[in-house]
């Protein structure tokens, strides 16, 4: 007998079930109100871009772009890329539609899936998701504090603790090129100790070895000079005045000299967010500016600074009691057979009326139904007998109280809007 095939999703790319689904809609929707309050857009860029959109913007030696992009020839023979990550597509967005032209500052905000062939392990996937904002049109260091505000009040409104803001700069063009000199000269003398990737990295980008977890690494790195060091008097001057302005709003940071970024835009401040949670993985959150990007890709010379976080990390950071999860409508009940048509009838009533409902249509005895509804932790079950349909009324049963009620479906939509209001403000008390 031939066996059947067992499909299963692919490595690193999970199915995202019910809970999980449910609280990350919760944190878009969190989002969503926070970059509202902020005066950002939405915007949704396409999964697949043109590779080059990438490969010109991420940089042609990350490892990105070299190992984990997911890339291949359509069938015009163009070489296209499934996005891993979000602002190139954002700048590309920009350029192309000319909102340079209509406005001083675009703000935007995106949520979507993004794809790298990484290895998986706890909180890094191959298909992953995240939550992006970018500030476009300005390089002023108030831009770069507003949008690690409106990071800091994400995290805050999504009820996270314990995480640590960790700021750094990498200084304008000149100063990045002149420390990575530095560093990969200090490097060279110590290159027996590095591990085989950052030994390549020496050679490709160099700033990605001061980002090694391994610890013969962090040993190697750790008596050479930071970066802050060859910061010029202008990018000095804008990473002080940032600092003053968080503390001043008591934005609480901490500065990490060796803090750099894997992408090749980066220039100036740029930040990361901790959770001791995580583990290895600690980072919730990263970005900085990238006053370089726009220009390279082809459009007007002007600033820009963002951010993104990732979804998955955050569902391990946040406390999901936080959050109302997705809770099961009513259960409608036929007591026999006879009573199908006049429930299934009941069922598309209530639901044009905004009730949450389904029927039990299986066949199963009146006590099994209720043994399911308990089981499914329904709050409420509508019964249809035989007396309540020559009456022209359902029975509306409380699953906590244990109280029924006959009602029309007009009346029962009204009671059950009554009861969850009542029941959503008791849950608030007690939250506050």
């Amino acid at each position: 007998m031939t066996p059947k095939p067992q499909y299963r999703s692919l490595r690193g790319m999970p199915d995202i079930l019910s809970e999980d689904a449910a609280a990350m809609r919760w944190i878009e929707n969190v989002a969503r109100e926070v970059f509202k309050i902020f005066g950002y857009k939405e915007i949704r860029t396409p999964l697949l871009e043109s590779t080059e959109v990438f490969t010109r913007s991420i940089g042609e030696d990350t490892d990105i772009v070299e190992k984990e992009m997911y890339s291949f020839l359509d069938r015009g023979g163009k070489n296209i890329s499934l996005r891993p990550e979000g602002t190139a597509s954002v700048i590309r967005a920009y350029i192309e539609h000319g909102w340079n032209n209509t406005e001083d500052i675009t703000k935007l905000y995106y949520s979507g899936a993004m794809f790298r062939g990484e290895r998986p392990q706890k909180g890094r996937l191959r298909q992953f998701h995240q939550i992006g904002a970018e500030i476009i049109g300005g390089s002023d260091p108030y831009i770069d504090a507003e949008i690690i505000c409106s990071l800091n009040a994400l995290l805050s409104r999504l009820g996270i603790e314990e995480f640590t803001i960790l700021v750094n700069s990498l200084g304008c063009t000149k100063d990045r090129t002149d420390y990575k000199k530095a560093l990969a000269n200090h490097l060279k003398k110590k290159d027996s100790g590095l591990c085989d990737n950052c030994k390549r990295r020496s050679h490709t980008n160099v700033l990605r070895v001061l980002d090694c977890k391994k610890k013969e690494c962090k040993d190697v790195v750790e008596n050479a000079q930071g970066i802050l060091e060859y910061l010029c008097e202008g990018c000095l001057g804008d990473y002080e005045l940032l600092k003053n302005i968080l503390s001043g709003l008591g934005v609480a940071f901490c500065e990490k000299e060796d803090l750099v970024r894997g992408l090749d835009y980066y220039t100036g401040t740029i930040f990361e967010v901790v959770h001791s949670s995580l583990g290895a993985q600690d980072a919730i959150a990263a970005g900085g500016r990238y006053d370089n990007l726009t220009k390279q890709m082809g459009g007007p010379d002007v600033g820009a600074t963002g951010y993104a976080l990732g979804m998955e990390r955050l569902l391990l950071a946040i406390d999901r009691s936080n959050f109302k999860s997705d809770t099961p409508g009513v259960l409608v009940m036929p007591l026999d057979e006879e009573c199908y048509t006049e429930t299934f009838r009941a069922v598309n009533e209530l639901r044009l009326k905004g009730v949450a409902c389904n029927a039990d249509l299986s066949g199963r005895s009146f006590k099994r139904q209720m043994r399911k509804a308990n089981k499914e932790k329904r709050a409420f079950v509508i019964i249809i007998g035989e007396d309540e349909i020559k009456s022209g009324k359902v029975v509306l049963k409380d699953m906590e109280t244990g109280e029924q009620e006959a009602l029309s479906i007009d009346d029962v939509v009204k009671k059950l809007g009554r009861a969850m209001d009542a029941r959503r403000k008791e849950k608030n008390d007690k939250n506050t």
